[in-house]
């Protein structure tokens, strides 16, 4: 029989024994070629220049990432591929028996995997063609690009440097192959079968003991993290501190749980003896020790995936709410009246060949004024914790606004306007950083004295609208509202002109005439235009929602088939074992649930494990995004977990099926 002939029998013969491997191969090259294939989606094309630069730098992100990624995937697929040569050891002996030369031998293995290869690149373009176009239609909407312009793209720089990546990784494999195959023994290769791994040893006494300290390590690490925060510091060595006990307990906690957890089922008899528990047990818990330093490599990538994924997509969706909300007119203009001068300013504009009148439709102008209370004051009595921008701000006075100011910035907005008694105010606030201390303030000061008049609350909660634009969303730290005659009597310190652009204004061109007055740093007038906001924003959300999920899918990918091979590697090692539960007078189903059973222990424990590391960091991490963005984040775990039910649950069937499939040829062949 010719070589090639025996190739193409051999990869029908154990195609299912490929299962994993063609799994992993497939999902990384259609992710590879579908994150990578967004940059030629035509749509993009019409973009503004805000969304554009931001798109390329996505690009220019993800395409760093995918060398990284590649890198990563390589030693992955290689490992992959040493279980499929372990697996067919004996297959090879029998091979070299006959008289076959090494090099045949090797030629042979190595042209299965290029076959395989071959057949799982064309499945993962095929699979990535279609999931870029998806995903071409998300990134538009998150760019809040116009999704009529969409067209059904083949990328061909995708195309080229997938199949360039992946035929690198392939000849990488089949050297290995090589290797491997040119350098083992006959007699190896004939008794592959009877050698297993070895289990670890020893410390059965130290394991109860082992696993309760390495619960100690792991809640002071938990600790210091939810104390000192979780980026690094130079001046504070805490947060080194709690990662090297995260670390040891992590490590610890996998070497020991096994010990702890049989000590535990033991002493329920009716449990431990009923069926194949017994076996069960012992298989799961000698697995976990075995591998309790892979398990605990996989527990940190699980927690980084979750961690990532969640707060990526959280924050995008808080982002684009945050963007919606901030922009309630077309622009805002503003000047301080202690630089610029108590003017119009409109007229300031004309001055510098700016006619508004060409582009507005409506436009006002309203002043805020200084109340001659400071934040401080206000919030006297409460616990400050402030974020880190928002130090400095007892000390900063509040903005007061005239009742008629206030209700033709709602009119523009065409929202109601709001009423109040000659001696009453009202707060508005729409900013997280300080809205509880300002709801708190309302509720225990009920009267203020403003311009040396007494006014009460009309109000026991504050106003959550948004008066004016700025570079930063809703940052309404607190703004007074009085009666116009009270506001008379205040200096005014900012000078705001809101505009409503005609339908047909160009405000592109505007852009381009205000640019240099904003950057002119002698003067004090600064805008804010809506789709330029709405482009920072979404171009914001659309970068940390892909790289986040590029990152988590990738890191998820990886766990999942180290988890299934180290499964199949085991289950293939401990063969015997199964067939000796059948001569005992076990049935098939009893093997196969407790395969099933064994296999979801080992997928599952490092998961439950990272949940809970993941419960503990997450909190602290949207804390951190929301101090760095100054916004407020509400956890979002549903895209988190959809993620993990597809790929996780992918891998967890096709190990139990290939290892069920193992253990019944095997019964098969001994009867």
């Amino acid at each position: 029989m010719t070589s090639c002939k025996l190739i193409l029998r051999n990869v029908r013969k154990h195609i299912r024994d490929y299962l994993v491997y063609f799994l992993t191969l497939m999902i990384s090259v259609s992710l590879f070629y579908a994150f990578n294939s967004i940059s030629d989606q035509t749509a993009f094309l019409g973009m503004s220049d805000t969304k554009a630069l931001l798109f390329d730098q996505l690009g220019r992100l993800i395409s760093l990432l995918s060398v990284l990624i590649a890198v990563v995937l390589s030693f992955l697929i290689v490992y992959a591929d040493q279980f499929l040569l372990k697996r067919r050891k004996k297959e090879l002996g029998i091979y070299m028996m006959s008289g076959m030369k090494k090099t045949r031998i090797s030629f042979i293995f190595a042209g299965e995997t290029l076959c395989v290869g071959f057949l799982s690149l064309c499945a993962g373009l095929g699979l990535g063609l279609v999931l870029s176009q998806g995903m071409s239609v998300l990134s538009l909407k998150l760019f809040a690009a116009d999704l009529s312009r969409f067209r059904f793209v083949l990328s061909g720089s995708a195309l080229r440097q997938t199949v360039l990546c992946f035929a690198v990784i392939f000849l990488l494999v089949m050297l290995f192959n090589i290797r491997s195959v040119s350098s083992v023994k006959l007699i190896d290769l004939l008794s592959a079968e009877r050698k297993t791994e070895k289990a670890s040893k020893g410390g059965a006494l130290l394991g109860v003991p082992a696993f309760l300290l390495s619960l100690i390590l792991l809640g002071v690490s938990f600790a210091l993290f939810l104390k000192n925060g979780i980026l690094p510091s130079r001046e504070n060595l805490w947060f080194q501190t709690a990662a090297i006990l995260l670390a040891a307990g992590t490590l610890l906690f996998f070497w020991s749980v096994s010990t702890a957890a049989i000590r535990l089922l033991q002493a329920d008899r009716r449990f431990y003896l009923k069926g194949l528990n017994t076996f069960l047990v012992r298989q799961v818990a000698g697995r976990i020790r075995t591998n309790h330093l892979v398990l605990s490599v996989i527990c940190g990538l699980l927690t980084l995936t979750i961690c990532a994924v969640t707060v990526g997509v959280s924050t995008a969706l808080a982002m684009n709410s945050l963007a919606q909300a901030a922009s309630p007119c077309d622009l805002c203009v503003t000047s301080e009246v202690d630089r610029d001068g108590d003017t119009k300013i409109a007229d300031y504009l004309s001055t510098q060949g700016i006619d508004m009148g060409l582009y507005a439709e409506e436009m006002i102008q309203i002043n805020a004024r200084d109340s001659g209370l400071t934040y401080g004051e206000l919030f006297r009595g409460q616990d400050l914790s402030l974020w880190s921008i928002d130090r400095g701000l007892s000390d900063v006075t509040l903005y007061a606004i005239s009742l008629s100011d206030f209700n033709r910035a709602m009119t523009l907005q065409g929202k109601a306007p709001y009423s109040l008694g000659e001696d009453e105010f009202l707060l508005n606030c729409n900013y997280e950083g300080t809205l509880g201390y300002v709801r708190t303030a309302l509720e225990q000061t009920h009267k203020l004295v403003i311009a040396g008049t007494e006014l009460k609350s009309a109000s026991d909660t504050p106003l959550e609208e948004t008066w004016f634009m700025t570079s930063v969303g809703n940052n309404d730290r607190g703004t007074l509202i009085v009666p116009d005659r009270i506001a008379e009597n205040l200096s005014r310190d900012m000078n705001v002109l809101l505009v409503r652009f005609k339908p047909d204004a160009d405000s592109r061109e505007l852009i381009q005439k205000l640019i240099p007055i904003g950057l002119d740093d002698a003067l004090s007038y600064r805008y804010m235009e809506k789709e330029m906001m709405y482009d920072t924003y979404f171009g914001s959300n659309a970068m940390i929602v892909f790289l986040c999920t590029y990152l988590g899918v990738t890191f998820l990918l990886i766990c999942a088939a180290v988890l299934a091979l180290k499964q199949l590697t085991e289950t293939a090692d401990g063969i015997r074992r199964y067939d000796l539960l059948q001569k005992l007078g076990a049935s098939p189903g009893q093997i196969s649930r407790t395969l099933l059973k064994q296999t979801a222990f080992f997928f599952l424990t490092p998961l439950a494990v990272a949940a809970i590391f993941s419960a503990v960091f997450m909190r602290k991490a949207i804390e951190t995004v929301e101090e760095f963005m100054n916004i407020h984040i509400s956890t979002n775990v549903g895209f988190t977990a959809a993620l993990f039910l597809l790929v996780y649950g992918v891998y967890f069937l096709a190990a139990y099926l290939s290892c069920r499939r193992m253990v019944r040829e095997k019964r098969r062949n001994i009867s």
